[in-house]
């Protein structure tokens, strides 16, 4: 048994002071004020000082670590152009060991952003590589194979079958491995790239495992136009006849959502993952968050790497504020409470994970350490509003997922760093 501890924890019951957390096999068996838990238990290890903030893990719900590569070539881009110029050239060309060197340089770099928990998109080809680099990690990972059988081109395009039967195959692999870290998503692109064979293939396995859905979801108008002309309706519609608009839904951007569909994914339990960086640079628009709350929608936040271009949940956190803010013109539109949520519990949520995302006993001990030495806390007047608005991932002290401490003062334990680092600026070069 160890200990974690700060001067400031934030717990599911608010924030204590001068806190400490007694870990066991990975969980949180008891916390209390630190003087009193020393005399309580005799801990083999301490983490923590006085100027540490003990914060919940991030949840990045919406990323895809095969995309890095195309980092600072796809900026000032409009979402088809990124897509099929970049994107896919990119994932179409993509070899196991670039998908290697991906994997690592993303959990990475998320790793030094407090992320302890990610849903992965992955691509087509070489899945494999990001459940080796989650298990190497020991990150919590959400991890699927991307599946596209119209529409798409020559060297992603799979038939219904094929991308199915690889899904399974895969589910079967790696879902609940490394002591349950690892989950399998069934990923199916999105509507113009999937048919409703694959689709309702999709549901079967869902069924079937009792796995996670994702996919993307009313990101650009033009796929509102498509959906109408195809299906007759929205895709969420159209989801919820085929029987995958459930609780182990989670729809990626919404951002053109109806406010009558708002209320059908409220209704079925569905999941959101909001992504403000991506959706601002891409001028694809700005979701109702605030509706989607108000009526029950269990909105996460995702950095969607590669359509933006870092890991910061923290960044993540604070454009949710101010795209709302500044969409109303009211400065209540969003406050930093809801969206700290959403980067930690409604995360945790939205990826089927009950026992993370906030720090009660019982929980996972997912956990970080913030720096409060930083001018960020200096002063400290409340600890959650300047995580929101004033921190950067430099105040990332210490990471521990699942009890094991995968960072510590800022040290990575369970890789070599500067070998991922070199590898990934000697290989992932992309030519435009």
């Amino acid at each position: 048994m160890y200990e974690i501890w700060g001067g400031w924890v934030i717990t599911s019951d608010g924030i204590k002071e001068n806190y400490s957390l007694a870990i066991e096999n990975g969980i949180i068996v008891d916390m209390g004020e630190r003087n009193e838990m020393r005399k309580k238990y005799k801990f083999d290890d301490s983490i923590g000082k006085y100027h540490r903030i003990v914060c919940p893990g991030f949840v990045d719900a919406h990323m895809h670590s095969y995309q890095i590569a195309t980092k600072g070539l796809t900026a000032d881009k409009s979402l088809l152009e990124w897509l099929k110029k970049y994107i896919w050239k990119w994932e179409g060309e993509l070899t196991k060991e670039k998908a290697k060197a991906c994997a690592e340089s993303a959990y990475l770099h998320m790793l030094h952003c407090g992320v302890t928990t990610f849903s992965d998109y992955t691509s087509v080809h070489h899945v494999d590589e990001a459940f080796k680099a989650a298990k190497k990690f020991g990150m919590r990972a959400v991890i699927g194979k991307t599946l596209m059988d119209r529409n798409s081109p020559p060297k992603l395009q799979q038939g219904t079958g094929t991308c199915l039967k690889e899904s399974e195959a895969l589910i079967k692999k790696w879902h609940g491995k490394n002591n349950g870290l690892l989950s399998y998503a069934v990923t199916p692109r999105f509507a113009m790239t999937s048919t409703d064979s694959l689709l309702r293939g999709c549901k079967k396995l869902c069924s079937k495992y009792k796995v996670l859905f994702r996919t993307h979801t009313e990101e650009n108008r033009n796929e509102i136009k498509w959906e109408k002309k195809t299906y007759g309706e929205s895709i969420i519609r159209h989801l919820d006849k085929l029987g995958l608009l459930n609780e182990n839904a989670l729809l990626t951007h919404c951002v053109w959502t109806s406010k009558k569909d708002i209320g059908l994914m409220a209704k079925r339990g569905a999941s959101l993952a909001h992504c403000p960086g991506s959706n601002m640079l891409l001028a694809s628009g700005t979701p109702d968050i605030p509706y989607m709350l108000e009526k029950g929608v269990n909105v996460c936040l995702g950095t969607d790497v590669a359509a933006y271009y870092n890991f910061s949940m923290f960044e993540q956190s604070r454009l949710a504020c101010l795209m709302q803010k500044e969409e109303r013109h009211d400065p209540y539109a969003m406050d930093h409470t809801r969206a700290f949520a959403m980067a930690t519990k409604n995360g945790a949520k939205g990826l089927g994970l009950h026992n993370t995302g906030e720090i009660k006993v019982g929980n996972k001990a997912d956990v970080i350490l913030l720096s409060t030495t930083h001018l960020a806390f200096s002063p400290l007047n409340d600890v959650i509003s300047q995580i929101v608005y004033s921190s950067f991932p430099y105040a990332v002290d210490s990471v521990i997922c699942n009890g094991k401490v995968l960072m510590r003062e800022r040290e990575v334990l369970t890789t070599d760093a500067r070998k991922i680092m070199y590898r990934a600026k000697e290989i992932l070069g992309v030519k435009k």
